[in-house]
């Protein structure tokens, strides 16, 4: 519990954390920022090599919808990792978050790429 209460403390800067601690959780941040970033960069990559590939290699008259829709959200998904990235130092909790999903649709979709 006293544990919990002086990581909350240290959480809320009342309570001043110790150089090693503050290092790592730098260092750990610096990941996750990292992480969402090229993350974002690949799913935007994707999404627009999937709509030029629908639009200009198979037949412009006949796009499928559904293929033009998923292109725009993996580009839209790739915006979102991007920003969160941006914000992952001031959220730290949501910028976890993100990255984890991050990694599991990397390996899912792109199998870890």
């Amino acid at each position: 519990m006293a544990a919990r209460a002086m990581r909350y403390l240290q959480l809320q800067r009342l309570v001043p954390v110790p150089a090693a601690a503050a290092r790592a959780d730098h260092h750990v941040l610096r990941l996750r920022e990292q992480l969402l970033l090229d993350s974002g960069r690949i799913f935007m990559l994707l999404g627009a090599v999937v709509l030029m590939y629908q639009l200009v290699i198979i037949n412009p008259i006949n796009n499928a919808a559904e293929h033009v829709f998923a292109a725009f959200l993996l580009w839209l998904l790739g915006v979102a990792f991007a920003l969160l990235s941006l914000a992952s130092r001031r959220f730290p909790e949501l910028a976890a978050a993100g990255a984890a999903a991050a990694t599991a649709l990397r390996n899912y979709l792109l199998g870890g790429l």
